[in-house]
């Protein structure tokens, strides 16, 4: 059948946009909203009818465990239609931008582990929510793994034949899919990341020295009762490391909790001993009070044989004029709260504005995600928040006190992620360095007109951009780190 193009309607609902490989961004006529279609070719036109008719017979079974599943993880894109059309399956999900693992390797070459990391828990987290509704996907593979330009993996291609069978397990059955045969194709969908190309023959051959890389070699090994799951395999990944031995050392603000219990039944011991003290103090001192109790007219007696006879009907009335109350300013304490050299999770849309008003909880400084800033400062000026690099932004916020807090920031850069940019007439380039982006987004806010991916950063600030004397592609760079890092950037290929 011929191509499609752009402006073809598909399943007499959905008109095509604009191409990405096998993709396509829609406009879904019924609901005016922007879908993605992914294309695929089957074995035939009945192929495509019945793996259609097999879904809507589905539907109605997973639309509970379905949405739950969605609603539990944000890295988990699953089909809300599937449309034959003649031997072309089309799945229709909601809209998911970014390049796939695939298109990401050939382009920019083996991920690095720290990279591949986050990606890998991300892509674990969702098949572990799916598994967990009874959801097997069948067909894991770099093709159906996007990255978005925010960092962030995304699981797709469920209910449909997107997966390449070099990444499947053993035992794998098409009619039948499986958690564990999920979890060995993911395990050769990261080794593919971490290695540059598909997995080879040796299945217990560690992708890397490093935790992820034995975590595959376990998640690849050919006996599916030995696999551990998506969800055992994600615990893993996360195990922090083994606590030292336990030390005794001065109270601080830090100290651990599990100190507290300790604590609690000194403090209980301690007041016990007070109110015994106090119950004795009373009565030795019954006499000499009698005496100066015509005296004074400030003090109370108390008798220790009086008591006080509780009634469930008894209520406290709180009388307003006794106290004030004041409100708090929470996004001002949050400021407050930042402490310098903490690394946070943020970045700018593009109209100036930051993905978040209140500052997130901080994250390693060498989380490899797109926007990761880190606070150089909390007490300088926003007019004094400068360098002699061009990636230091200022965020202030005036809070009710009248008090203006901000936060300076200096750009952590990531290979692999893109930021907004607008390209002159004279040729030159203006970058939106505060700024994360997908790759392959086209309808860009503000004064921007392009986008620009990370292709590498140097530490040698007199370094070529170019990764040899071949390499025809245009690179634009700025300094980093007070100039002592150069960040190379170009047009997402």
């Amino acid at each position: 059948m011929a191509q499609p193009q752009e402006g073809d309607l598909v399943g007499g609902r959905y008109r095509l946009l604009r191409a990405s490989g096998a993709r396509w961004r829609a406009r879904d006529e019924d609901s005016g909203e922007q879908v993605t279609l992914e294309r695929t070719r089957v074995s035939s036109a009945q192929d495509a009818a019945d793996r259609v008719a097999a879904f809507d017979r589905r539907r109605t079974e997973h639309a509970r465990r379905r949405a739950a599943a969605q609603r539990s993880s944000a890295n988990l894109v699953l089909a809300d239609a599937l449309v034959a059309d003649q031997d072309v399956l089309w799945s229709v999900t909601s809209l998911v931008e970014g390049r796939t693992l695939e298109e990401d390797v050939a382009a920019y070459g083996p991920v690095p582990e720290a990279t591949a990391t986050p990606i890998a828990e991300d892509l674990l987290r969702a098949l572990a929510v799916a598994h967990r509704e009874g959801i097997a996907h069948g067909g894991v593979s770099p093709q159906v793994v996007r990255l978005t330009g925010v960092g962030e993996a995304v699981l797709t291609g469920f209910d449909t034949p997107l997966g390449d069978p070099a990444y499947r397990a053993p035992e794998h059955d098409e009619e039948a899919p499986t958690a564990a045969g999920d979890v060995h194709a993911l395990g050769a969908t990261l080794q593919h990341a971490l290695t540059g190309g598909p997995p080879g023959q040796a299945d217990d051959a560690p992708a890397s020295p490093g935790e992820l890389g034995r975590l595959i070699a376990r998640m690849r090994g050919a006996d599916p009762a030995g696999r551990p799951s998506a969800a055992e395999a994600l615990r893993l990944l996360q195990a922090p490391a083994a606590e030292p031995p336990a030390t005794i050392a001065e109270p601080t603000e830090t100290t651990p909790y599990r100190v507290l219990p300790v604590v609690g039944v000194l403090v209980a011991i301690g007041l016990l001993l007070v109110s015994i003290i106090g119950i004795s103090q009373v009565d030795t001192s019954d006499d000499s009070a009698s005496d100066s109790d015509e005296a004074s007219t400030t003090t109370s007696s108390y008798d220790s044989t009086s008591s006080y006879d509780w009634d469930e009907s008894d209520s406290y009335e709180y009388d307003s004029t006794e106290t004030t109350t004041s409100t708090t300013d929470s996004t001002e304490e949050a400021f407050e709260d930042v402490e310098e050299g903490s690394c946070l999770p943020v970045y700018q849309d593009g109209e100036g504005e930051w993905n978040t008003s209140t500052p997130p909880d901080a994250v390693p400084c060498n989380d490899k995600t797109a926007g990761v800033f880190k606070v150089i400062s909390t007490s300088l000026d926003s007019s004094e928040c400068t360098s002699g690099s061009s990636d230091y932004v200022p965020w202030s916020y005036t809070g009710d006190s009248g008090y203006t807090t901000t936060l300076c920031l200096d750009r952590v850069w990531v290979p692999r992620y893109c930021v907004l940019a607008e390209t002159t007439p004279d040729g030159g380039v203006q970058i939106g360095t505060a700024t994360a982006v997908d790759c392959d987004e086209t309808e860009l806010p503000g004064h921007y007109n392009t986008v620009l991916v990370v292709s590498s950063v140097k530490n040698d600030p007199n370094a070529s951009c170019a990764s040899s004397s071949s390499d025809t592609a245009r690179y634009f760079s700025l300094p980093a780190d007070e100039g002592a890092s150069l960040v190379c950037l170009t047009f997402p290929a």
